[in-house]
């Protein structure tokens, strides 16, 4: 009785252990089935199948004009491996005309082969294809894409380049790898049982490769090539360290050729003209001339003291030298010989702060924004970093570094009637299908200096080249203006300037009677007897424009411009309301609006100001502030205008609501009706203006004919 019990406990352990397993195979199946179904439904198609990628081609770049100056061309590479390699006669055959070697020699060379080898490599597609048509066993063909650049190396430091992936790794072709490189695409392939052959099954998943953008830049690949050329064989003829150029339209902004010489090694090379900062020298004495003239302390024909030793001591400590001695130059005479003395005078007249306000909306000390990778922002220290000798040193360009580029837009900005513009690399951005995706247009970012004054500065720049310290610019049927510089560099190895290390600039502008081209030119450390700007800077220049001349360049003719000869629009910002402010309040106040102030009168606040509160006014222009009330202050007079800027002239004006004709630019010499004459005036009031240094003595004053009168209705806000 006890055994037969015992069986049956057994059985009944037996069959509890049974449907515990099965339970729990149950459980597990369950769990493959629902939990890890996804898991391993993965893993099977990644042994079933495999992905395979589509490379995109990479976008094509172009100059201004749709000429190619980078692009995609397939290659053959080819390689040998010697386990499968059995007939070396046939391979000999095949590869001696690639290698260049000898029948014997190659054929040794593919018998010592122990693994897989590239015998060569960025072969053309069609060499390639007759090697794979041999049909020779051990040797393989694989196609890929590698970028070709048309113009060498010319550009080189712009464009860039990609690395054996063909991906962007310096210049635009970095900055916009995005763009140029595309998208990846990739296919599923199933392996086939019978041999290493994968198949594409209808349906299969996968994603099309999208090809890269085009990008059309502002750069003319015609202008680049004659400025890579001509700075190439100035630095070599010079025995010079390195020399670097820089080509702007002067109304748009766009950058037409950035050269570099001589081009470096790949992974070492840089694009100096963006990325490099130096001290400017004389080309920096703009900035104190043009701040003079807009501040109306200096006149073109007005004399100031230099020096007849060629050396001042204008501050203490601080002894400044001319390379050509004078008594005295006028204001004119001092830019045309590149006057130190002088020009360090007219600094300490104007000040430091006005000084650093000109130099910073000229766009000094802080990146312009060009969209390059590495752009430098030079060195401006503010005015509380600076020393008692600062300001006639930096006035002549020296403890300020800024680049190429800076400087470029700033003579620019000259050019154009006194707008700083943003640089432009980029005109437009298709995408593989020929859309517009982006497209660049200029930019003013605001105005520097009036029209008066630039065309003022424009006749000093003119004097330079045509009898002063750039004569080796000058053109027999083009007028250029521009402006010489020669800085010392400063030499770690004795903490000071170093002897014989020089560099020479120049900046210039052409044509000067209708501005289409500035050019800045750079030579670094020069060897032999010149180094000054005007000797071997200045000659680069020259020859560039003659190769553009010889070519009938399409850049010279104004009607291929419709925006030339005319300033930029600047973006309008709102008069701030000045009224009850002291002085430096009012001008804080407007800086941050980036508006500059001119007090009339004396007193502790602002009593009124033109143009008024909420007014729109161009960036960079001048609020007139009134600290006491002017004569005549209820308008019921016509003011008397003689001797004004015309910009002030019409203010002045449409306070009282009066109409104006003009004639002339520059400064009012005649008015008609005469001041005090009773308002309102029976038609408009006849301003006739002409340039500073043309003015004669006001009883000798004719007024100019009216051949093409300017009739404006300038109204009260």
């Amino acid at each position: 009785m006890a055994h037969r019990e015992l069986r049956k406990s057994r059985v009944l352990l037996a069959a509890a252990g049974l449907f515990i397993g099965l339970v729990c195979l149950w459980a597990r199946v369950a769990t493959l089935q629902t939990v890890l179904h996804s898991h391993f439904a993965a893993r099977a198609r990644e042994n079933q199948q495999h992905h395979e990628k589509i490379l995109p081609k990479r976008g094509v770049i172009t100059d201004r004009r749709g000429k190619v100056m980078a692009h995609d061309l397939g290659v053959s590479q080819v390689a040998v491996y010697p386990p499968q390699l059995t007939d070396i006669a046939a391979a000999v055959k095949a590869l001696a005309p690639v290698t260049k070697e000898t029948p014997a020699k190659l054929a040794k060379r593919l018998r010592g082969l122990k693994s897989y080898t590239w015998i060569a490599r960025d072969l053309p597609p069609e060499v390639g294809q007759a090697i794979r048509e041999a049909k020779v066993a051990g040797i393989v063909v694989e196609d890929e894409t590698r970028r070709f650049y048309r113009l060498g190396d010319a550009a080189s430091e712009v464009l860039g380049r990609t690395n054996l992936d063909n991906v962007g790794v310096d210049g635009l072709e970095y900055q916009y790898e995005n763009l140029l490189g595309g998208r990846t695409g990739w296919t599923t392939l199933v392996p086939t049982g019978s041999s290493r052959m994968s198949l594409k099954l209808p349906g299969a998943e996968g994603r099309p490769a999208r090809d890269g953008a085009e990008l059309e830049l502002t750069i003319d690949a015609d202008l680049q090539a004659i400025v890579e050329h001509h700075l190439s064989r100035a630095v070599d003829s010079l025995k010079a360290k390195r020399g670097f150029a820089i080509f702007v339209d002067p109304w748009s902004g766009e950058i037409l050729a950035a050269a570099c010489a001589p081009h470096l090694k790949a992974g070492q090379s840089k694009n100096w003209t963006f990325t490099d900062q130096y001290e400017p020298g004389s080309t920096f004495k703009v900035v104190v001339a043009g701040a003079m003239l807009e501040e109306h302390l200096a006149r073109p024909e007005q004399r100031f003291e230099a020096a007849s030793s060629g050396a001042a001591e204008l501050v203490p400590g601080c002894v400044i030298h001319d390379t050509h001695a004078h008594e005295s130059l006028t204001f004119s005479g001092a830019m045309q010989n590149s006057s130190n003395i002088i020009m360090g005078r007219l600094a300490l007249q104007l000040g430091a702060d006005r000084l650093y306000r000109y130099a910073t909306a000229l766009g000094f000390g802080t990146m312009t924004g060009v969209e390059f990778p590495g752009e430098s922002a030079g060195r401006l220290r503010p005015v509380r970093a600076w020393q008692p000798r600062s300001t006639p040193t930096i006035a002549i360009g020296h403890e300020v570094t800024v680049t190429p580029l800076q400087l470029a837009l700033a003579y620019a900005a000259i050019a154009n009637g006194g707008v700083l513009m943003e640089p432009l690399l980029v005109r437009s951005v298709r995408d593989a299908a020929g859309r517009e995706i982006r497209r660049g247009t200029p930019q003013p970012s605001h105005r520097v200096f009036s029209e008066n004054t630039t065309s003022t500065l424009m006749d000093m720049l003119m004097a330079v080249v045509d009898s002063g310290t750039a004569t080796s610019a000058r053109l027999p049927n083009l007028r250029v203006a521009g402006k010489t510089g020669t800085a010392q560099k400063y030499d770690a190895a004795v903490k000071g300037y170093g002897r014989g290390m020089y560099l020479a600039s120049f900046a210039g502008i052409a044509p000067a009677d209708h501005p289409r081209l500035v050019g800045v030119v750079v030579i670094d450390e020069p060897r032999g007897s010149q180094y000054y700007g005007g000797q071997v800077a200045a000659p680069v220049f020259r020859e560039v424009l003659l190769d553009l001349q010889r070519m009938a360049w399409p850049g010279f003719d104004v009607s291929n411009a419709a925006i030339a000869m005319r300033p930029p629009t600047v973006p309008a910002v709102t008069a701030p309301d000045l009224r009850l402010l002291p002085p430096r309040a009012a001008e804080h106040r407007l800086a941050e609006y980036g508006l500059r102030a001119r007090f009339e009168g004396q007193g502790p606040r602002v009593l009124s100001q033109v143009p008024p509160a909420g007014q729109p006014i161009e960036r960079g222009d001048v609020v007139l502030a009134y600290l006491a009330a002017p004569q005549d202050s209820i308008g019921r007079s016509l003011p008397d205008l003689v001797g004004l800027p015309v910009r002030e002239a019409v203010r002045r004006l449409s306070l009282r609501e009066v109409s104006v004709r003009i004639t002339g630019n520059g400064f009012v010499t005649r008015q008609e009706p005469s001041a005090g004459s009773t308002l309102p005036l029976g038609g408009p009031c006849r301003l006739w203006c002409a340039p500073a240094s043309d003015e004669a003595p006001r009883s000798e004053r004719m007024p100019a004919p009216l051949s093409s009168p300017i009739a404006a209705r300038v109204r009260r806000p």
